[in-house]
C-alpha cells in the first residue's frame, strides 16, 4: 500500500501501556536474590533471568484470565444456573396454595428457610416478590452456594450472597443464555446476584 496510515491517539497510548515493561512482584524479585547469592556463578544469570522472565509472564496472563472471568461472571453464573434449572430441583419446601399468605408473609418465609438452609438471607428481588411460589430449595451454582426460588408459572429465580462482579451495583437483567429454548438473565439488586431461569415458551396457536 503506498498511501500512509495513521493511528488515533487513545490507541496508541493503549499499545503503549500494554507494552510498557511491568515491574516484578517483590516476592519474585527476593526469591531471584536469594537464589542469586547461593549461585553466585555467572552461569547460573542467564538461567535466572529466563526464570524471572517465565515467571513474570505467567503471572501477568493469570491475572488477565482472572480479569477476564471476573468481568463474565454474569454469564457464568447465568450458564451454570441454567443447567441446574434445566434438570428440575428436588423441592425442599412447598408452598401451601389454601394458606392464603399475603406477600408480607411469603417473604418472611423465605427469609427464614434461606438462613437456615443456604446461610444467608435470600429474599425475592422486588420485581417478582408479589409472583405465587410453588416451593423452593438449596443448590449450589458454580460453587457458590445459592437459594432456588421456583414460580407457579414454571420459572425460578436464584438468589446469591453477593452481588456479580463485572455487573453495575443495581444493574438491569442481563444477560439473556439460551440453551434448548430456555434462557436466563442475571443482575445486582441491595447487594446480591439473582437470576431468573425461564422454560422455553410456548407456542400460541
Amino acid at each position: 500500500m503506498n498511501g500512509k496510515t495513521t493511528t488515533t491517539p487513545d490507541f496508541d497510548q493503549h499499545l503503549a501501556g500494554i507494552l510498557r515493561p511491568g515491574q516484578a512482584p517483590e516476592d519474585l524479585r527476593r526469591s531471584l536474590i536469594r537464589a542469586a547469592q547461593r549461585h553466585p556463578s555467572r552461569s547460573s544469570w542467564p538461567a535466572l533471568g529466563i526464570a524471572a522472565a517465565i515467571t513474570f509472564l505467567f503471572g501477568t496472563g493469570f491475572l488477565g484470565w482472572m480479569a477476564h472471568r471476573n468481568s463474565h461472571e454474569g454469564e457464568r453464573f447465568a450458564r451454570a444456573a441454567l443447567q441446574e434449572f434445566m434438570v428440575a430441583p428436588r423441592l425442599d419446601f412447598t408452598v401451601d396454595d389454601s394458606a392464603g399468605d399475603s406477600v408480607e408473609q411469603c417473604m418472611e418465609r423465605c427469609r427464614q428457610w434461606s438462613i437456615k438452609a443456604v446461610g444467608f438471607s435470600a429474599p425475592l428481588p422486588t420485581r417478582l416478590a408479589d409472583q405465587p411460589l410453588k416451593g423452593g430449595c438449596a443448590c449450589t451454582v458454580d460453587s457458590a452456594r445459592a437459594a432456588c426460588y421456583v414460580l407457579k408459572d414454571g420459572r425460578a429465580v436464584f438468589v446469591f450472597d453477593r452481588p456479580f462482579k463485572g455487573l453495575e451495583a443495581d444493574s438491569k437483567m442481563r444477560p439473556v443464555i439460551l440453551a434448548s429454548g430456555h434462557q436466563a438473565s442475571a443482575w445486582n439488586e441491595n447487594g446480591r446476584g439473582y437470576i431468573l431461569a425461564e422454560p422455553p415458551i410456548q407456542p400460541r396457536f
